[in-house]
């Protein structure tokens, strides 16, 4: 996805992840960086960031607080708690979503500003995540007021395509570098994890130990499971955690990353593992938004507490 191309609905609806590319050695990678293709003005970026961010939701009849909008990516890119409550945003997106059902034609002001101010701070985490630097908010905001002002912007929109697909580029070259050097220290963990009492590898690479060993019926991959997790980077930095929240989820097991469909097959109900992940059964040189870097390798613990068989 093009940073120019980021819209509410892809804030709400899945991480904001940049667009994949081939893969380069970290040397190459390294000279991409050194080299862009175009020379990159933070100024032009922010005014065309601004206008574009603006335009690409009025299509979407969301008006947007560009305040709001601009606090949050600034506690975003900063990594400070997120100042709005995930369930106030999904009532908000509901409001939003009832209203262009009841007409369509209308646009919805985001008065409190809850949606503008989350879609700020995903952009953010996902800017500082990637390497990419501040935004010159003066410059941003010039160009969300042009836009919503209608205005005649200061950089068509062919300048305005140019610089941002030169940050497009710019940060996956950063991202594929950083990828490349989280891969190599993976590789090193999983190498020596492998060695250790109790861990077992299974033909894909996948690496797992058993904490607690249930008895119940073990899933299939078209199965429905409902299980307690926590998830970690291989330094143990936490990224996700069902416990925390309160609540097991379910899901389809053949519908999450090939390291939990695997794994959990291998597990009786009642049963908790530790899985330790390979990159390339995770989230890939990808990695998944502001938290997972590219090349990761992944440590879950999962609790299997119900299997949901396929009808």
């Amino acid at each position: 996805m093009k940073l120019y191309l980021l819209t509410i609905s892809a804030l709400l609806f899945g991480a904001i992840t940049l667009s994949a590319a081939e893969a380069t050695t970290p040397a190459e990678a390294a000279a991409e960086i050194a080299t862009p293709k175009t020379e990159i003005s933070m100024k032009d970026f922010s005014y065309s960031f601004g206008y574009e961010i603006f335009s690409g939701n009025k299509k979407y009849k969301l008006i947007l607080s560009p305040e709001k909008l601009l606090e949050g990516f600034s506690d975003g890119y900063a990594k400070k708690p997120m100042g709005v409550k995930q369930e106030d945003v999904k009532a908000q997106h509901g409001a939003f979503m009832t209203q262009m059902q009841v007409d369509g034609e209308k646009d919805f002001t985001d008065e409190k500003g809850i949606l503008s101010y989350f879609t700020g701070y995903k952009i953010g985490s996902n800017f500082a995540a990637n390497g990419i630097d501040e935004l010159d908010k003066n410059e941003a905001l010039a160009g969300i007021n042009d836009a919503k002002e209608g205005k005649e912007p200061r950089l068509d929109e062919n300048a305005r395509k140019a610089v941002m697909e030169a940050m497009d580029e710019k940060a996956q070259a950063k991202a594929k570098a950083k990828a490349e050097a989280v891969k190599v220290e993976s590789k090193k963990f999983l190498e020596e994890n492998a060695k250790k009492e109790g861990v077992k590898t299974t033909e894909s690479g996948l690496q797992y130990t058993v904490i607690k060993e249930g008895e119940g019926a073990k899933p299939k991959a078209t199965d429905t499971v409902k299980v307690h997790y926590k998830g970690t980077l291989v330094d143990g930095t936490e990224f996700d955690s069902s416990y925390k929240r309160g609540e097991p989820i379910s899901f389809p097991l053949n519908g999450v990353i090939k390291g939990w469909t695997e794994g959990l097959q291998l597990m009786p109900v009642g049963s908790t593992y530790r899985f330790f992940i390979p990159s390339d059964l995770g989230y890939g040189d990808r990695g998944a938004g502001a938290d997972i870097p590219g090349g990761a390798a992944l440590i879950f613990d999962v609790e299997l507490i119900e299997i949901n068989p396929q009808k």
